[in-house]
């Protein structure tokens, strides 16, 4: 939703609040659009579950009391920080079911005094989030809603994947566990009865889901975090490797400013460059971090990673 449409509900929703009488034709004078604009953002107001009713005796809307909340006691950063998340990075791509979140972010706004609003939204007009690069979340909706509600009872699901790695469609029943969202898209971990191990798949790539009428056994000792161990992104290889690499000075302020593993270690050299030492499990996924600063980085270790960058940078050379 665009800033301009979301602050422009915020005004409708003050000023129904206010306990005024407004009709469709001060709505639209009081907010600068046409009368047809209002009527779609009534409709919108109405979807985000915020009950705008209109009475046909005076012909104008209300907004039930019921939809008032409490008053907050936000601090200046407090709001500026919340406007700023849902109107700025509450993308329909990354979250599934973001209009509840953008509802929800309306509903807080309009309960907060004026002067805040009004200093938090000229703010924000000076901030801009660019394209994120993420699986379409709003497409795997309904598969989130229909395991996030069977995973508090255990309740086993059976699953149609379209499985890249088998490189065909699979059919397994699943013990979700969690979901988890990760290199750039949604994924539900959990047993995979077919495979007889903890798998993860993407949501994206759940073809069918049947909720099954039994249950799992509770599992007290699985941790998402001991799952995925020192995996450089998703994929946990069953060897650790120390990773020393050697970036030039040319790009060792784009390595040095980004937190890229939870065991990364830099420390500068005399020449300006970057010493990047870092522990995972298995080698594969790095490797392509790797390629991707070209002849500006330099693998020191572990052998078998300078020999897989090598290969894979000859078959690039051969192609």
């Amino acid at each position: 939703m665009k800033a301009t449409r979301t602050q422009r509900l915020i005004r409708i929703v003050q000023l129904l609040q206010a306990g005024r009488q407004y009709d469709v034709s001060a709505l639209a004078t009081e907010t600068n659009v046409s009368e047809r604009t209002i009527f779609r953002d009534m409709q919108v107001l109405r979807e985000a579950g915020i009950g705008c009713a209109f009475d046909p005796d005076t012909e104008s809307y209300r907004i039930d009391r019921a939809y008032y909340l409490p008053p907050m006691n936000l601090s200046l950063e407090e709001a500026l920080s919340l406007m700023l998340l849902t109107r700025k990075f509450v993308d329909e791509r990354v979250l599934p079911g973001a209009g509840s979140a953008v509802a929800a972010g309306l509903k807080i706004e309009s309960a907060l005094p004026r002067e805040i609003r009004s200093h938090c939204g000229a703010l924000l007009e000076h901030v801009e989030v660019g394209e994120m690069r993420v699986s379409d979340a709003d497409s795997v909706a309904d598969v989130m809603l229909r395991i996030q509600e069977v995973m508090p009872g255990r309740r086993k699901i059976r699953i149609r994947y379209d499985s890249y790695y088998e490189k065909e469609e699979i059919d397994t029943v699943l013990h979700p566990y969690c979901v988890t969202f990760r290199s750039r898209g949604w994924y539900v971990v959990g047993f995979s009865e077919m495979h007889g191990a903890v798998r993860t798949f993407k949501l994206e790539r759940i073809v069918h889901v049947e909720v099954l009428g039994v249950s799992f056994p509770q599992v007290r000792d699985f941790d998402i975090d001991t799952y995925y161990g020192n995996a450089w992104h998703m994929v946990r290889g069953e060897t650790p490797y120390h990773v020393e690499i050697h970036f030039s000075s040319k790009v060792a302020c784009n390595v040095e400013e980004v937190a890229w593993h939870r065991t990364q270690r830099m420390r500068r050299r005399l020449d300006g460059g970057l010493v990047f030492e870092v522990d995972v499990d298995g080698i594969e996924e790095i490797s392509w971090w790797v390629l991707g600063y070209g002849d500006q980085a330099v693998v020191y270790e572990p052998e078998e990673l300078r020999r897989l960058v090598a290969s894979h940078a000859q078959a690039m050379v051969d192609q």
